[in-house]
């Protein structure tokens, strides 16, 4: 295994449990059955129907925190789509339409050039790790972003260029290139302590959602995304959320905490079946708007998992030693195993160079289709105890599945 990147088990709501693994067996049975036919001197046929049977066997040891080798850690992120905003009780509606109702559009035709005093300029907060904040206000401007335009002293995003109302994606772009911008030395502030990128949105489709992530990994970086505007001209947003600490979601344990904490989960916890609709994901009461509501969704849950679900263990990151388009300097770059099923799958997508970085964060935990992860689940686990010492050795069989109902 690459040093420090451990085999890392995938609860539903995207937790991380890190395993120390000693022994790792992936096992494909074909299924393919070879038969002769009378008098064709032993010549043998068979149909391969393609219906592979596939296992993963871990063997390894639990130990205390203190003493394990895992420094694994899990960058907080989120979400804002530019292309949709929720309107209780009617759902969602998008943000960037024409200009007729109350929605960006109509608010961007009353704004001035370049002006930064109208109280109705929404305005977004971004926290980092550090506790730091950074306000970013969208603004009418023929320049799609930048720091102190018109000598304001400000970062900005153009939401109309001063002809034409900017779409949706076109706004979520804009952001996108501030924050990844390092122009000035107030853009490298904010380039140092995040990512981002621009994503589909699971509501619309367009791709006019911006993800981003806090660049410093751990449990400080959960911090909440806020935009200081009227409601209805409010995106859709899910703050900073998954962040974890060095030893994941076994942060401070005993190897006996650990193993009653699987043990339990494994001893009673569902899937949830197949992927949530927007409504169930989303939310359309302000109360439980977005992914943050401990009252429906998990703490921290980015993945629209009700609490109820959050805890299955659906998933199995397995990172080995890859020397493809690694230009990191050293040998080997660690990277994730993937499962490539599917009719439409083709030679080149079940090539090595497809496999993601091991640091990749799972967008969607239902999603059999990642390359980040592969999905499925345990189906069998055995712990035991080393001697009576707090040391415990584990025995698990996990079966790749594409769906669970």
């Amino acid at each position: 295994m690459v040093t420090n990147v451990p085999v890392r088990l995938v609860r539903k709501d995207g937790g991380l449990i890190p395993l120390d693994v000693t022994e790792l067996v992936l096992d494909v049975d074909r299924g393919v059955n070879a038969r002769s036919t009378l008098f064709g001197g032993a010549r043998r046929y068979a149909m391969d129907l393609n219906r592979p049977k596939a296992v993963i066997l871990l063997k390894g040891y639990i130990v205390d925190d203190d003493l394990s080798g895992i420094t694994v850690g899990q960058t907080a992120s989120g979400t804002i789509d530019f292309s949709a905003r929720n309107l209780w009780p009617t759902g969602t509606t998008s943000l960037v339409g024409d200009g007729a109702g109350s929605d960006l559009t109509s608010l961007a035709e009353s704004m001035a050039h370049n002006d930064f005093t109208n109280p109705d300029n929404p305005v977004l907060t971004l926290r980092a790790s550090d506790g730091e904040s950074y306000d970013i206000h969208f603004i009418k401007s023929s320049t799609a972003q930048g720091y102190n335009t018109a000598s304001s002293g400000k970062y900005h995003v153009s939401i109309h260029d001063n002809s034409n109302m900017n779409t949706a994606a076109e706004i979520a772009n804009n952001l996108v290139s501030l924050i990844n911008s390092t122009a000035t030395a107030e853009n490298v502030l904010i380039n140092n302590r995040f990512n981002a990128s621009a994503v589909v949105s699971p509501i619309t489709s367009e791709t006019a959602t911006v993800l981003l992530a806090q660049k410093v990994a751990g449990e400080d970086g959960n911090k909440t995304i806020s935009w200081d505007a009227f409601s209805p001209h409010t995106p859709v947003i899910n703050s900073f959320a998954g962040g974890q600490s060095t030893s994941g979601s076994f942060t401070s344990m005993s190897a006996g905490d650990k193993v009653a904490h699987l043990y339990a989960i494994l001893n009673n916890s569902n899937d949830g079946g197949f992927k949530f609709t927007t409504t169930e994901k989303y939310g359309n009461d302000p109360a439980v708007r977005g992914l943050n509501a401990a009252s429906r969704y998990a703490t921290g849950n980015k993945h629209g998992v009700r609490q109820k679900y959050a805890d299955y263990i659906g998933g199995i990151q397995i990172p080995f030693n890859s020397t493809i388009n690694n230009d990191s300097g050293d040998k080997y770059v660690a990277k994730n195993f993937f499962m490539p099923t599917g009719r439409v799958k083709r030679a080149k997508d079940k090539h090595p160079n497809q496999a993601l970085p091991a640091s990749t964060e799972i967008e969607n935990t239902n999603d059999s289709t990642e390359y980040s992860f592969i999905k499925g689940a345990i189906t069998k686990a055995t712990f035991v105890q080393m001697g009576g010492e707090p040391i415990y050795a584990f025995d698990i069989q996990f079966l790749p599945i594409d769906s669970i109902l």
